[in-house]
């Protein structure tokens, strides 16, 4: 301590360079060193050289006291300068730094709210996971949309021929097709499939009997599946999984919101409780400051004995050590709420906040702040009603699939045709019924004269249904998984519901208990002071009230900070906490 002493201040205070006008003037020195530890900003300026503190050796130099008493006050003047020093030398942190620090900007509780909503990281990632879910809905529609589908194509085909019959050496084949379609699945289960084909073929051999040839032909065929994935619940499974697991993002999405909210009104509060805290460090300090001088005084003057000082700054130095670890977790606090607030950028990490008082008014447990009422608001209890429904149905599926493929195949469709006709080389040009164009194979096909139909089962049977059968028991597990979920968020929410209201009605008893306490500690310590003047206390005993007097107000700030966050739990638990804060959800 010495040497750093030497470090801040350029010289050590002499021991032997303080006479009788300092005992004269001890009241200005007083004045001076409140000055030092107030400041203009509540810490000692840098660089100021303490006042000169008389001792019983300058006295002693002076003639005025015994040669033992000045012995003993060498002696403790040897031992105590580093526990006098030190409340010179260790203002607050902050102080050192007062230069560069930025200008502190008062915020409240509901700017924090509304900055959290507006920035925060979770928040943001639980609004993407919500849309991730809430697109899944929509391709999981798209199943039950009609698919349609198209053919267009050209192909020709010269190949050489050996064939008398042919009346080349080579056959020119052209085939022009276009094909339309459409399929569909019904929530019943069942697979549509309507196709329209058309096709013009050219060919060069001689017995062919239409040249070109029209084809057309109109076909409608259904599959129904009998045992797997047979039914509507089946069918429409993973459509109802996608609706459910969309709304349990939706759900976690408010539910972070809500967390948010909370977890902002709470660093807040902490942040207020730890600027509260600073403020009766200060005064501490203070206090014991004024009761060192007071001491000195009294030692002067031959009212105290030279070792009532010893506590005196002793406690001045715990004072001192108190007030640098309370202004830590204050900083400590305002980087938690910052980070609750979504702080990015070192502009944003290095401003500096200053905590607006809470409202002063807090209400007990509402009506609407219940478990019943729980049940009906909080995100939680129907996102799990969500899951659960998802595991249900997978459920139903797993056990759909442990079973044997055996579909229903049924078919049946029209067809045309109509060509020009082909001179026969045996019998030349003959006549036919199929003379005609592309309209007239229409005309054939509308006619219903030719027709088709086909009606038939298909199966495939896994040996041993082996993977179906884990694939069932694992969905009952899952089930079995979620119905216990359920019943523990339902005894988890009861219990913070409970907590909370519990909480609440004794922080609100706790704070009038505090205020009480803290004016008796202050008349306490009022009332031991004047004793001391009449030196019928000890400096010891002022100290352990002023201690108490700390000890009160503190406990009141907690009692006033506790009643808050509890309120705060109560609605987050009871879901009301949105409605409270006037915060409208989508």
């Amino acid at each position: 301590m010495i040497s750093e002493t030497r470090i801040l201040y350029g010289s050590r205070v002499s021991r032997h360079a303080i006479g009788r006008a300092a005992v004269r003037n001890h009241r200005s020195r007083a004045a001076e060193i409140r000055a030092t530890v107030r400041g203009s900003s509540g810490a000692p300026a840098v660089g100021m050289v303490p006042p000169p503190v008389p001792s019983r050796c300058d006295a002693t130099l002076s003639g005025k006291n015994t040669r033992k008493d000045g012995c003993q006050s060498m002696t403790l003047r040897f031992l105590l300068p580093p526990l006098f020093l030190i409340p010179l030398l260790a203002g607050p942190a902050s102080a050192v730094f007062a230069g560069n620090t930025p200008r502190a900007r008062e915020i409240t509780i509901r700017e924090c709210v509304e900055a959290a909503l507006r920035n925060n990281i979770d928040i943001a990632v639980s609004r993407a996971e919500k849309e991730i879910g809430t697109l899944g809905v929509p391709i999981e529609e798209a199943a039950f949309l009609p698919k349609f589908t198209g053919e267009l194509s050209h192909t020709r085909s010269v190949a050489p021929s050996t064939s008398t019959l042919t009346g080349n050496l080579a056959v020119d084949q052209r085939l022009l097709k276009f094909n339309i379609g459409m399929t569909d699945l019904l929530p019943v289960g069942a697979n549509l499939s309507l196709r329209f084909e058309n096709q013009r073929q050219e060919l060069s051999s001689a017995f062919t009997r239409l040249s070109p040839e029209y084809a057309t032909a109109l076909t409608f065929s259904a599959a129904v599946p009998l045992l797997k994935n047979r039914g509507r619940e089946v069918t429409v499974a993973p459509l109802a999984i996608a609706r459910a697991g969309a709304a349990v993002k939706t759900e976690e999405w408010k539910a972070r919101v809500m967390d948010v909210v909370a977890a902002a009104k709470v660093a807040f509060l902490s942040f207020y409780a730890a600027g509260r805290e600073v403020e009766v460090r200060k005064t501490a300090v203070e206090l014991a400051e004024r009761l060192l001088v007071r001491t000195r005084a009294m030692i002067e003057a031959g009212a105290a004995a030279s070792m009532d000082l010893l506590p005196a700054e002793a406690a001045s130095a715990a004072r001192r050590e108190e007030l640098l670890r309370a202004e830590a977790v204050e900083r400590t606090a305002e980087d938690d709420l910052k980070n609750v607030l979504g702080a990015r950028t070192s502009r944003e990490w290095e401003e500096r906040f200053v905590p607006a008082p809470p409202p002063e008014e807090i209400l007990p447990p509402a009506a609407d702040e219940t478990f019943d009422e729980a049940v009906r608001r909080r995100p939680e209890f129907v996102a799990q009603a969500a899951r659960k429904a998802q595991a249900d149905l997978q459920e139903t599926v797993a056990r759909s699939r442990n079973r044997p493929s055996l579909d229903l195949t049924a078919s049946g469709g029209l067809s045309g045709l109509a060509g020009t006709p082909n001179p026969n080389p045996l019998l030349g040009m003959t006549s036919s019924s199929f003379d005609g164009n592309y309209a007239d194979s229409l005309e054939e096909l509308y006619s219903a004269r030719y027709y088709n139909w086909f009606v038939g089962l298909t199966t495939e049977i896994p040996w041993g249904l082996e993977r179906e059968k884990a694939e069932w028991a694992r969905a009952q597990a899952a089930a079995r998984e979620q119905r216990l979920l359920s019943e523990g968020i339902d005894s988890k929410i009861r219990m913070e519901i409970r907590k909370a209201r519990r909480d609440l009605e004794t922080s609100i008893g706790l704070i009038e208990a505090s205020r009480v306490s803290v004016a008796a500690a202050a008349k306490k310590l009022e009332a031991e002071e004047r004793k001391l003047g009449l030196g019928r206390s000890t400096v010891h005993q002022v100290l352990l009230f002023q201690q108490d007097l700390s000890d009160a107000r503190l406990s009141e700030i907690r009692a006033i900070v506790n009643a808050h966050t509890a309120q705060t739990a109560l609605r987050r638990a009871a879901g009301t906490i949105l409605e409270k804060e006037g915060i409208i959800s989508p």
